[in-house]
């Protein structure tokens, strides 16, 4: 059987005193392919760059719901021009959260719709992240 590890965030900083023996434990249980999903924009770069070394390592590029207030308006073409140049394995994470009450949930909403249009348009699978958001999610997509 073989395990694929759907959504790690293996590019948060929580993971720099021991991201190498992460991967060693999850190869050594048999996992054969880890998916790490963005985030922000701020962090792409060094996802891309983590997952470049590593075979087993696939990007998901997308602008999570949570970190509303670090996304910005240039994200979205940043967004549209990276899934065509770095062609990701996914968009992700994206999606809603209402668990957050400070959160603009039109905002999200604007966000997600976007992010589900690209990811129509370059034939991606999408990393839904729903949190107390579920008929939402579902009604939006």
């Amino acid at each position: 059987m073989e395990l694929i590890d759907t959504h790690c965030h293996l590019d948060v900083s929580e993971f720099d005193p021991d991201r190498d023996a992460v991967l060693s434990r999850a190869r050594s249980a048999g996992v054969t392919a880890i998916v790490v999903p963005a985030i922000h924009r701020r962090g792409w770069p060094w996802l891309l760059a983590f997952c470049d070394r590593d075979p087993e390592l696939h990007p998901a590029l997308g602008l999570h719901p949570v970190y509303l207030e670090q996304h910005l308006d240039a994200d979205i073409p940043a967004l549209e021009r990276a899934l065509t140049e770095r062609r990701p394995v996914a968009v992700g994470e994206i999606g809603l959260d209402f668990f957050v009450r400070e959160l603009d949930r039109d905002r999200q909403q604007s966000l997600f719709e976007a992010q589900l249009e690209m990811a129509r348009a370059a034939d991606l699978p999408v990393l839904l992240h729903a949190r107390k958001s579920h008929e939402q999610v579902l009604a939006t997509l």
